[in-house]
C-alpha cells in the first residue's frame, strides 16, 4: 500500500497555495505579452495530441512547486508501484489496473 498523504499538510501544497494568492489575479493575456515563446513552453505535442495549457494561469514558478509537491507525496514511486502491479488501491486491497488485463486478479 502508499502511504496516505493529506495534500494540504504538505509544504509543498502551502507553497503552491501561497502562490496561488500572488497569481490569482494575473490575466492570461497578459502572460502572453510577457513571454512570446509562451505555447512553446507550455504545451506538449506527442505523436498527434496537442496538449496546450499555455492558455492556463501557469508560470514556470508554479510548475516548479507542482513537481515539489509530486516529489513530496513520491508520486514517482506511487506510479512505478502502479505499473509494477502493486497492490495500491486501499479500499479494495488489489492492483489499481486490473481492469486493463495486464494483471491478474487477487484469488
Amino acid at each position: 500500500m502508499l502511504p496516505s498523504v493529506q495534500l494540504k499538510n504538505t509544504q509543498a501544497f502551502q507553497n503552491l497555495a501561497s502562490h496561488f494568492e500572488d497569481t490569482k489575479d494575473v490575466q492570461i493575456k497578459d502572460l502572453f505579452s510577457k513571454d512570446p515563446q509562451r505555447f512553446s513552453s507550455f504545451s506538449i505535442l506527442w505523436n498527434d495530441i496537442l496538449f496546450d495549457y499555455s492558455k492556463n494561469r501557469i508560470t514556470k514558478e508554479t510548475f516548479d512547486l507542482l513537481l515539489d509537491l509530486a516529489n513530496e507525496v513520491k508520486l514517482q514511486e506511487a506510479i512505478e508501484k502502479m505499473f509494477a502491479g502493486d497492490k495500491i488501491n486501499a479500499t479494495e486491497g488489489r492492483a489499481v489496473l486490473h481492469r486493463s488485463g495486464l494483471f491478474s486478479r487477487p484469488s
